[in-house]
């Protein structure tokens, strides 16, 4: 196969990764709060304060449930960037389990603005991860 066609292959394949990470965030951010009885997954976000602010403590919750029941002892990740970043700007930092499904990660933010989030969520059981997205606001 020469340069020029491999090339082409790779960039296909690239897209055809995007376009299934991009329908995964998007069909499962539907399911963000509460967790139907079909077996999926509820997840729900919220930071507390309600409206951070730079540099104070932040704590991101993240409960997580099947058909109404929290979800115990799941892996729960955060990915986590400004408006703007890279892709390599990108941190993932994992949550620790406070109890009855939900799933904490406390700090400070340095730089003001808008954040998004997605939260990858691997129930023990199934070991299927989940996502779903979320943003919220640091202010000055």
């Amino acid at each position: 196969m020469n340069g020029s066609r491999q090339g082409s292959l790779w960039a296909l394949i690239a897209a055809l990764l995007a376009m299934a990470l991009l329908s995964a965030c998007s069909a499962d951010a539907g399911a963000s709060s509460g967790g139907g009885d079909d077996g999926r997954y509820g997840i729900a976000f919220s930071a507390s304060p309600e409206t951070p602010k730079l540099g104070e403590s932040v704590s991101l919750t993240v409960d997580v449930t099947q058909g109404g029941k929290p979800v115990k002892g799941a892996e729960v990740v955060l990915e986590l960037w400004p408006q703007g970043a890279e892709p390599d700007g990108h941190a993932q930092l994992a949550a620790k389990e406070t109890g009855e499904g939900s799933y904490v990660l406390k700090g400070e933010f340095s730089q003001a603005g808008k954040y998004y989030v997605i939260t990858h969520v691997t129930p023990k059981e199934t070991g299927q991860m989940t996502m779903a997205s979320f943003e919220f606001e640091i202010e000055d």
